[in-house]
């Protein structure tokens, strides 16, 4: 028999059920904003109120407090799941209706946009419960290897952990949005890079590099900015005090960050109707969008945080395994993880959309691909980039034997070559330290990639072509 005292005793344990809990309700607020995020209107979040205009057409379920438990929720709601018949024709009087207790009354009951299959519970019940032990087993782990962040937090929980959750809980919000409707979310995203350099500040062993060669010599050195950036001022006959290297770190993280900030933008220049008037119409379409003040704020508060780190926590750092991590290089990281991932994707996109005449890959794979490199680096994107692929193939394959369609959402396949990535972290960096030790060589691969898959892809249409 279990006690209070039981409980009371044993601090792990509750702390266990404390951070189950929360992944419960991390996965059910997962579930109720990507049922209103998604491109078609769904009502499958037992927090949404029917409106209206359903209600018009026929009867609508009543819903109670105890379907919005989470987990509990969806076993209750499942009781809706058998209430029409083939025809559209509802007996009152059944119980797993739940709505009345006249039997042989008919009446047309409501269509609800979601609720088309018996089993529109399944997924988001079982989302919920893999989530949170997903969760909890990512909590022990890094309770057991302990956090090495630059503030001193590790001593109230492990920094690192929550850095991971809000990677995993973005990547799963983004993943059921992208098989539902085929696209990611810009308001997921936008916040994710945020949170991404926010998380390298934070907690710089999340992103440490491996290492690169600094000196000119080929020695190998654990990565650091700074030296990095007064080694190619002192190459080129300048100055190489803290301010100047400060100035120079911080200006070229400003650079690449506009740049990425000004790539998210609604932004189309016209050049076949003359210069003068495609700028104008260029600016038009800037000042009209929806999205410019939104990425004009991200870009202002991406600054404030590149420039507070570049002046106060340069030279400030934590021990992790005996290694000095500055928050500088760790940001520099995250920005370089950003901009690697966003490439990469973006490459694909243009060479497949070039080699098949179609769009190959939407652009919101290609912004989140860039959130992943912000939170794990540019290694680690790097990985992700060719593991997602594994992934993409074994579920084209096993769709294709139930289904005909061929649009294949990627967002997904990023995701669980992400968590791939994030559970076997050390193997994959043991095994591929040689290699990622050499940027040239990495770039190099990278490019005989993108070429390779192009060829690849021209032959698959021309081989289409001959087949119609």
């Amino acid at each position: 028999m279990f006690s209070t005292s039981s409980f009371t005793q044993n601090p792990d344990f509750c702390r266990l059920i404390l951070v189950f809990l929360i992944g419960v309700l991390l996965a059910a607020l997962a579930n109720y904003c990507v049922d209103r995020l998604g491109w078609v209107v769904r009502y499958r979040s037992p927090w949404r109120r029917f409106p209206k205009e359903l209600s018009d057409k026929g009867a609508i379920p009543a819903l109670n407090w105890r379907d919005r438990i989470p987990i509990w929720g969806w076993l209750a709601v499942s009781r809706f799941a058998f209430a029409n018949n083939e025809d559209g024709v509802q007996k009152k009087g059944s119980k797993r209706a739940g709505t009345g207790s006249d039997k042989g009354k008919t009446w047309k009951y409501a269509h609800i946009p979601g609720w088309e299959s018996r089993f529109f519970w399944v997924r988001p019940f079982f989302v919920e419960i893999l989530f949170a032990l997903l969760v909890v087993w990512r909590h022990r782990y890094w309770s057991s290897v302990g956090s090495g962040d630059a503030f001193g937090l590790s001593a109230f929980l492990p920094i690192g952990w929550v850095a991971e959750t809000v990677l995993f809980w973005l990547a799963l919000c983004s993943s059921l949005v992208d098989l539902d409707d085929y696209v990611i979310p810009d308001f997921l995203m936008i916040p994710g890079v945020l949170l991404g350099l926010g998380a390298a500040v934070f907690f710089p062993a999340l992103t440490t590099p491996i290492a690169w060669p600094l000196d000119w010599t080929g020695e190998k050195f654990t990565f650091s900015v700074c030296e990095f950036a007064s080694r190619l001022l002192i190459s080129e006959g300048a100055e190489a005090s803290l301010s100047d290297v400060r100035v120079f770190v911080g200006g070229s993280l400003t650079l690449a960050w506009s740049f990425w900030a000004f790539a998210l933008l609604d932004r189309r220049f016209y050049s076949r109707l003359g210069f003068k008037r495609a700028f104008a119409i260029f600016w038009r379409r800037l000042r009209r969008s929806p999205l410019t003040p939104i990425v004009g704020a991200m870009w202002t508060a991406g600054l404030v945080v590149i420039w507070k780190v570049a002046f106060l926590y340069a030279t400030r750092g934590s021990s992790d395994s005996g290694v000095v991590v500055s928050p500088l290089d760790s940001l520099t990281v995250s920005m370089v993880g950003l901009l690697v991932g966003t490439v990469l994707i973006w490459s694909v996109r243009l060479v497949g959309g070039a080699a098949l005449g179609v769009e190959a890959m939407g652009f919101g794979d290609v912004i989140l691909s860039g959130v992943i490199g912000s939170f794990i680096g540019w290694q680690g994107v790097v990985v992700v980039f060719f593991v997602a692929p594994f992934f993409g193939l074994i579920f084209g394959m096993i769709r294709r034997c139930f289904n005909s369609a061929r649009e294949i959402p990627y967002g997904p396949f990023l995701c669980l070559g992400t968590a791939t990535y994030a559970i076997w972290r050390e193997q994959f960096d043991l095994a591929l330290k040689p290699y990622f030790s050499d940027p040239l060589f990495t770039f190099g691969l990278g490019l005989f990639g993108l070429v390779l898959l192009g060829g690849l892809l021209a032959v698959l249409r021309f081989v289409k072509g001959l087949c119609r």
